[in-house]
């Protein structure tokens, strides 16, 4: 497949990524579409279709129709695999079905394997995805049956395992749609097990894991020792504990008299955590968010915005892209010089591509911002929180099925760009295979600040 659709000399590995990503989404599309995936038997709207396969795909979460009472069983399997296939990335998912074939993965499509998979060499790509794989079922299953067991308190077995299974995907992927509405109440999502420590904690480490990164996970389990690791290892993990930890205590403090009210000490910091940890990766949530103080809502679309870890199954600017950014700015504070992290020196050009993500991110939400505000009515700092949100997580202040058909076409936008990335998209728009720059201009001074 990757051979077919790579034959076409035009396509670059960027925009052959793109272009399988918008197809597995229109499939997704027509799927959910027809009676058959919807509880009432009747066809679906067709750009509400669009935005849940949209919103499956790019692992963000965010829904018109809440999953669990709007679709089927059908339509709970279609959703489940295009969670899947969007959190494993279509490349590494066909790369596995052809190597299951037995066919042989040439050098065009190690370069589109390469790209997907964010690795730095061509040479054990397909490796990497064999294991990327096994790490993904083996970690699921787990996962799925902690899930089920914890399940079973509320629950009949059936239920349980089915209900453990969906949800141990939707963490792990870091999408965040869930299907307890039907047994609980419209858009309830984790709200009524607000109080269930052990499914919390399994979610949260789920997200968690999913969210760093199969190549951090490889790297942990070949070295162990933090020393060894690379350094876009410790990267990821140190920034990743950082904003965990800080929004944990920023929710815990803030929130104590509004959304942690009338819970215990156990109970706030759990809910803490649970809120840090799915503010950058999933859109599962175990409070009502329009409660929360606007200095938690400030803090929530910054750390939507930062999102997960490179490689992994969430979307923003990643971690290390702000990690890079924050030392950077940093360290010419503190003298002008090389950049060092962990004994070793980030190149000029590692800067300059953190800088682009962020500034073409950052300029792509606004002007989704500015969309929103001409053509909804809502007040503005819930459309910035929803402009953020699909983005980066699927958290919402409730207004999404609200939304006009032109304000859900922008957020179907943005969370295909922030699941693909601003630059991989950037790339798909403008790259140009072959051309070289051989004319050095004089150099020029600009006044800064």
């Amino acid at each position: 497949m990757l051979r077919q659709l790579q034959s076409k000399r035009t396509l670059t590995p960027a925009q052959l990524i793109v272009l399988t990503y918008m197809a597995v989404i229109l499939v997704g599309t027509l799927l959910l579409y027809f009676p058959l995936a919807l509880k009432s038997g009747d066809y679906n709207n067709l750009l509400d279709a669009f935005f849940t396969a949209t919103s499956a795909v790019c692992v963000t979460g965010l829904t018109v129709v809440d999953t669990g009472t709007f679709y089927s069983t059908f339509g709970h399997v279609v959703i489940l695999l295009l969670i899947q296939i969007g959190g494993l990335g279509l490349i590494t998912v066909t790369t596995f079905y052809a190597l299951l074939l037995g066919k042989r993965i040439g050098l065009r499509e190690r370069v589109v394997l390469k790209q997907a998979l964010k690795s730095d060499t061509l040479g054990g790509v397909v490796r990497l995805a064999r294991a990327i794989l096994l790490i993904t079922v083996a970690v699921e299953a787990v996962g799925a049956i902690l899930l089920s067991v914890a399940f079973l308190k509320y629950f009949p077995p059936d239920k349980a395992f089915w209900y453990g299974l969906f949800h141990a995907v939707s963490a792990f992927c870091n999408s965040g749609i869930d299907i307890l509405g039907q047994e609980y109440y419209a858009y309830s999502s984790l709200l009524p097990l607000q109080n269930d420590k052990l499914v919390l904690i399994i979610v949260a480490v789920l997200i968690v894991l999913g969210g760093l990164g199969f190549t951090v996970i490889l790297d942990v389990l070949k070295k162990k020792r933090f020393n060894r690791l690379s350094l876009h290892s410790k990267l990821v993990l140190v920034s990743s504990a950082v904003l965990i930890l800080f929004g944990m205590v920023f929710f815990f403090f803030t929130e104590s008299g509004t959304l942690w009210g009338g819970m215990g000490i156990a109970d706030r910091l759990t809910n803490s955590l649970f809120l840090s940890v799915t503010s950058r990766a999933a859109g599962f949530t175990t409070v009502d968010l329009t409660r929360a103080v606007p200095a938690t809502w400030m803090i929530l679309v910054l750390l939507m915005f930062i999102g997960a870890s490179p490689a992994g199954t969430g979307s923003g600017i990643k971690t290390t892209t702000f990690a890079i950014l924050f030392l950077a700015a940093k360290s010419r504070m503190q003298s002008p010089g090389d950049l060092v992290v962990y004994n070793r020196r980030i190149d000029q050009d590692t800067v300059t591509r953190a800088m682009t993500v962020t500034v073409v991110a950052i300029g792509v939400l606004f002007g989704g911002i500015i969309l929103l505000s001409l053509l909804d009515s809502h007040e503005i700092m819930k459309l910035i929180f929803e402009v953020f949100a699909s983005f980066g997580t699927g958290l919402s202040t409730g207004i999404t099925p609200e939304l006009s058909a032109g304000a859900k076409i922008v957020l179907i936008f943005l969370m295909f760009f922030g699941r693909l990335g601003p630059l991989t998209l950037g790339f798909a728009l403008l790259e140009r295979t072959g051309r070289n720059e051989h004319i050095k201009y004089p150099h020029g001074n600009v006044i800064i600040g």
